[in-house]
This record gives C-alpha cells, structure tokens and sequence, in this order.
C-alpha cells in the first residue's frame, strides 16, 4: 500500500486499516493526491500538536482545501466570504493572537461554569428521549448540542433551526463535499446574525455566554467584533458537530457490542467510561491540519518548510506502543490518555461541555431505553477529518421506568 486517497469512501467507511500501515511502514508519510505529510505514531502525533512554534496552525490565505477538491480556488465564494468580518480565530491563530485569544475567551468555559449546566443539559436529554423517534441522531444527538448552545448564548428558540442548518452547510461545503453557495450563504447568514447580537449584548447585557464574551478581561481588553462573531461561529459549528459525532460514534459502538450496551443498562454510571472509550477508539476528529514554518525531521524523513501535515489523532489513539489491545473496545482500561481532543496550546476548549453533554445523553438512554437497538444500516459523514454519522435508525422499545418518576414522601 503505497497510494490511498483521504477522500475514498472507502478509507473513510474504516480508516483504522490504513492507519495500522501507516504507523508500522510509513510513520510520516507524503500523499500525492492530498500533498499531505500524515504523521500516524502516538508519540509524533503529540509531538507535532505540543509544537507549535514548528507546526503552525495559521493556513494562511491558502487556494484550495486537501478535504474536499470541489473547494479549490473558488472565487466565487471568496468573493462571498470577503464579506465576512475579518479576524483571528482560535483555531487558526499562534501565539501570542492565540493567547490573547485563548485568556479572552476561556473566562466561558470554566468548569464551574460547565457544570452548573449539567441539570439543564439532563433535562433537554430527557426530552428529546421522550421524542425518539427512529433516528438516534436526527431525534437526539444532532439537536442536544444545539440546543445547549443556543441558550447559553441567549439565542430565541425560534432560530434553532437555522443554527442547525448554517452550521450543517458550513461542515459540508467546507469538509464533505458539499454545496460551496449554501455554504457560502450560510456563512454570511451566520455571521451578521452574530454581529447583530453582539451588538445587541454590548447595549443591553445579560447572563448569557454572548454577554460574558463582550466584556473586558482583567487587563481592559475586549474582544473585536470580527473576534466575537468568528468565536461565536467556532462555538456554534466546532461544538454541535464535536458533540453529535461523538455521541452517534459511542452509540454505533455499542451496538456492535450487545454485551457492553446490557452493562451500560444496568448500570448507567459506565457512561463515562463509554465516551472516553469513544474518544480514543473512534473520536470525531480524526485529524487537525498543521503547517510547517521550517524543515522538521521526524524519525529519518525530512518535512520541508510549508508543508502541509496532518496528525493523525484517529491513528495515533490505536497505537499500540501506546495501548494494550488498541482495537478492543473497553469499558474496563486502566487509563485512557487519549488525544481526541489535542494536546498542547490547541487542546480543546470545549472539552468539559462535549463530555458533559455525552455523558448525560448516554446515561439516559441507557435507563429510560436499554433494549435500544439498530434498525438499518448508518449513514457516514463523507469526511476524513469529520468522524460521525449523518443518521443511525433505531428501534425504540418500552422504557422499563418512567419517563418522569415520581418523587415519593421518604420516611422521616
């Protein structure tokens, strides 16, 4: 296996073949069909997202896109997205911008703060549990995310689903293929609505995510609104799609394996276990671009300066210099230091908030549904960065409580 192409629907309907090459024949590995640089071994993966200085996450103006082709030079959306506000964002952003970034915006994302939200994030989970209807991710795990985000950021209920959709038609145009005019006009819909509200919130500020955001830090400084309106816009896409995926991904392994989804039923507290399996058995992020600024020399081969390179955290996470049994998936592993979500000054800030969200999801499907089943084949999100389904039927069964239970008088 010399040449595989990232875009294959093969490779994306199961990578981790491909990634067991890599790590053993060709550990940092040039594709000529992408002009990418896939670096596959746990410990060069870290190394590349711990080095920033050498790895930059700043892409420049580059022309195309390696993970859809359709997105090369397209000047009529850069005609389109000319429109947007300019400004740094987190994730494309070095130092010292992604630390003033990074220090402006973490005062929403404390863990005080993420878990003061867990008995409202239970039940919006009841209440889409109560409405499954045949698709696990159409019914549950694509509108939690939403939902969540869009009260924290103090959005109307009634825009809930242009959230969904902008942030569908973003994902798709820029990653899966997808239409570049809708993701174009989504873009600009996101975005002066964005604008709109921080305007709004700088008049009239309340408790809500959008509000923190427009004050200033401890130093005086605030945020710009092209600043606020792409971090809202990250919020809003990166959060949704992380969360979703992640979800679906620890649902689909589960069904594979009866035997964990009946131990999950008797005992929901297993739940974390499941997702942090998830995240390194099958994390929704398989990879984070990266450009060199100089020559780097991983093992015995020379990256050149502006190459493109992808770690391969999908790879990286079933790497077994790293894990026991890589391939298994266990509820029972000793640790699980997985680097689904980064390492380094790019480590995700959304964390705390996608593993709340999946935590409490599958906790209550594993009460209120434990005989949940499949009902037909997944749909696959057409991606080699992006790890998740756009559908997964299920057949909804009796809950073997109540949906609501009824609190009782304790003794006393």
């Amino acid at each position: 296996m010399t040449a595989f192409d990232l875009n294959d629907p093969d490779f994306i309907a199961n990578p981790y073949p491909v990634y067991a090459w890599l790590r053993d024949v060709a550990p940092v590995h040039y594709g000529t069909t992408n002009d990418l640089w896939l670096v596959s071994r746990h410990d060069d993966v870290l190394a590349v997202l711990r080095d920033a200085r050498r790895f930059s996450s700043d892409l420049g103006n580059a022309d195309d896109n390696p993970f859809n082709p359709a997105l090369r030079s397209p000047r009529a959306l850069s005609r389109l997205l000319d429109r947007l506000p300019p400004a740094r964002t987190l994730l494309t952003s070095d130092p010292p911008d992604h630390t003033q970034l990074r220090r402006k915006v973490a005062k929403a994302f404390t863990p005080r703060r993420i878990a003061a939200l867990e008995p409202r994030i239970r039940q919006i989970a009841e209440q889409l549990v109560d409405d499954l209807d045949g698709d696990l991710v159409r019914d549950l795990a694509s509108p939690l995310p939403t939902i969540v985000i869009a009260e924290m950021m103090g959005i109307p209920a009634a825009r809930r689903d242009d959230f969904k959709r902008w942030s569908d038609e973003l994902v798709d145009g820029l990653l899966t293929g997808g239409s570049r005019l809708k993701m174009a006009r989504s873009a600009i819909a996101i975005s002066w609505f964005f604008a709109r509200t921080v305007r709004s919130r700088r008049r009239s500020p309340g408790d809500d995510l959008i509000s923190l955001l427009t004050t200033r830090d401890q130093d005086g400084d605030a945020l710009t609104l092209g600043e606020l309106v792409n971090f809202c816009i990250l919020l809003l896409v990166a959060g949704n799609e992380t969360t979703t995926n992640l979800i679906s991904n620890a649902m689909l392994a589960l069904f594979d394996r009866p035997d964990l989804w009946r131990r999950l039923g008797e005992d929901p507290g297993l739940a974390s276990a499941a997702v942090e399996e998830t995240l390194r058995y099958d994390g929704p992020a398989q990879g984070l671009l990266r450009i060199t600024t100089t020559e780097v020399v991983i093992g015995d081969v020379t990256i050149p300066q502006g190459a493109r390179v992808l770690p391969l955290l999908g790879a990286a996470n079933r790497d077994p210099r790293h894990w026991a049994d890589p391939d298994a998936f266990r509820l029972d592993r000793p640790s699980n230091d997985h680097i689904a979500f980064g390492s380094g000054i790019h480590y995700c800030i959304g964390t705390a908030l996608a593993r709340l969200e999946a935590r409490v999801t599958l906790e209550t499907l594993a009460r209120r549904h434990p005989h949940l089943a499949p009902a037909g084949p997944p749909t696959r999100i057409q991606s080699p960065v992006l790890r998740g389904l756009r559908t997964l039927p299920v057949t909804v069964r009796p809950a073997t409580v109540p949906a609501h239970p009824v609190a009782t008088a304790q003794p006393g």
